[in-house]
């Protein structure tokens, strides 16, 4: 007699339902904001603006990207308790992901003063504001306001516990 495994295909334990109106969403925010960028820059609106309008756009679907990826991983982990059922997805990631998102606001910190320091053609108050603004905001994002470390942490246990 001759054993085959159950196969169990990671497609087949993709929750596309959830992944729908997120898409729908999602990708419909982010063509707004493309569309805000194409606009400003048709009108003649300063840089800044279709820089940001842009970021957005792509911050947005770099978030659909993600949700994706999470389900993808999930999918594995969800196929594989099929086949065993001994199998648990990990706990834990908190803590490692916490640092991580405060240790990325540091980064955006101290690139937003390099910029002010070492790009060339800013006037006096843009330099000052690459120096005090960001620098003043980002700050309250790990100290006053735990918004870093606590969605830093959320995502860091999301990703350890779709991984086997």
């Amino acid at each position: 007699m001759t054993y085959t495994p159950q196969q169990q295909s990671r497609s087949s334990h993709m929750q596309w339902g959830l992944l729908a109106p997120a898409t729908v969403i999602l990708g419909g925010a982010g063509l707004v904001f493309l569309g805000g960028a194409q606009e400003h820059a048709q009108n003649g609106a300063s840089g800044w603006g279709v820089a940001l309008a842009l970021s957005a756009a792509l911050g947005i679907w770099g978030l659909l990207a993600f949700l994706y990826v999470l389900n993808w991983r999930a999918a594995g982990v969800r196929a594989a308790m099929a086949v065993n059922p001994f199998i648990r997805p990990r706990k834990g990631g908190f803590l490692k992901g916490a640092i991580i998102g405060t240790l990325f606001v540091v980064v955006l910190q101290i690139a937003s003063v390099l910029i002010g320091l070492f790009y060339p053609g800013l006037e006096q108050g843009e330099r000052n504001f690459f120096f005090s603004v960001p620098t003043f905001y980002l700050t309250a994002l790990y100290t006053v306001f735990p918004i870093a470390p606590v969605l830093g942490g959320i995502v860091g246990k999301l990703w350890r516990s779709t991984s086997i």
